[in-house]
């Protein structure tokens, strides 16, 4: 491009922190902007998937990451106190073949770290206050600092986009009414083998899943008011941190008006189960940065809107099959589970969508 176009990228989560490194390895310098005073403190996002290592790699992000993550080999299945199967992540395809443990607020503050590096400083503080479309350009105010009128807007500004918002963008779905709990805690004495993410599943449809985050330390969700209820040896386990939620299941009608594009949680939201939020919006803003470089921006819609999609089906489908509480469900739930863990020629497939290889 003979000028440079003035980029606007609104959140600074992992999708709007990958959008800014994306651009600055390609030659664009984007303003980034978030209405909060730092990287989040707690957060459902923690598995960093093969391919968001490989699209992070070219920036310097990725190995800062293996030094600080956990690489996950293998998942436990559990039902009751009987063993379901066992997956061995190491089947992944890949150079990267685990899954990185890393809670997403330590991952927040490793790429930021980087985008300062490049001479790109996230503005934190700064809220987005009005938008408008002026022809081929968008107009942009904000509260805490001047505004300003950008080529582009990027917004990875979160399930409750301010963006889509004054857009006047559908986000259609649902919230579902259960009520999920989320907790960091340090586990002393864990009884289990260690790099090993567990999902014990439970008569009632009451569901624990507990991943490692650091020595001795656990990120633990639940279908239930206590996220270590259902989770076996978790006796004395000491909680720093844990939350509520409900799971929402939402997606933009369509990522794009004008010069503004939604990504990540702006765009899509769904079940944490299958680790693919976070890993999304990553490939999200991978995919604008790559398409504004090529000056394909028009394709964009039509390249993320069906993936979106489909990780939406597939997570309420897996979602509905873990909650369960009716027994024919769940005795066929289960022998899929253990087949699954039976034959590694079922697994490669289900590991491949997880690893971000096959939509």
């Amino acid at each position: 491009m003979a000028t440079k176009p003035r980029i606007l990228i609104v959140g600074a989560g992992p999708c709007g922190l990958t959008a800014a490194l994306e651009l600055a390895r390609r030659g664009f310098t984007a303003r980034i902007i978030d209405k909060e005073p730092g990287p989040t403190p707690l957060s459902k996002a923690v598995g960093i998937s093969p391919r968001s290592l490989e699209i992070l790699e070219p920036t310097g992000v990725t190995e800062r990451l293996l030094a600080e993550g956990i690489r996950m080999k293998g998942v436990q299945a559990r039902y009751e106190d009987r063993v379901l199967a066992i997956i061995d992540v190491s089947r992944i395809p890949h150079r990267f073949n685990f899954l990185l443990a890393l809670p997403q607020s330590e991952t927040e503050t490793v790429m930021e770290d980087v985008l300062a590096a490049r001479g790109v400083k996230v503005e934190w503080n700064v809220e987005l206050t009005a938008l408008r479309l002026a022809g081929a350009k968008v107009e942009v105010e904000f509260s805490g600092a001047n505004g300003g009128t950008f080529d582009y807007v990027f917004a990875a500004d979160g399930a409750h986009s301010r963006v889509r918002e004054i857009l006047g963008l559908g986000f259609t779905g649902h919230t579902h009414k259960r009520t999920w709990s989320i907790a960091d805690a340090v586990i002393p004495d864990w009884p289990f083998a260690g790099a090993t993410a567990m999902a014990s599943l439970h008569r009632a449809g009451d569901a624990g899943f507990i991943i490692p985050i650091g020595a001795n330390r656990f990120r633990a969700v639940s279908n239930t008011p206590d996220p270590l209820g259902h989770i076996p040896g978790t006796a004395g386990a000491q909680v720093s941190q844990s939350d509520t939620f409900h799971i929402p299941v939402r997606q933009a009608d369509r990522y794009q008006e004008g010069g503004v594009f939604l990504g990540g949680d702006a765009a899509h939201v769904h079940s944490p189960i299958g680790a693919r939020g976070m890993n999304l919006g990553i490939e999200d803003a991978c995919s604008f940065a790559t398409r504004l470089a090529g000056r394909t921006l028009d394709g964009y819609t039509a390249e993320r809107h069906p993936i979106g999609r489909r990780w939406i089906v597939l997570s309420e489908r897996m979602l509905a099959a873990v909650q369960s509480a009716n027994p024919v469900t769940i005795a066929v739930r289960n022998t899929v589970i253990r087949t699954i863990g039976r034959l590694p020629s079922m697994q490669r497939p289900l590991l491949e969508r997880v690893a971000g290889l096959r939509e």
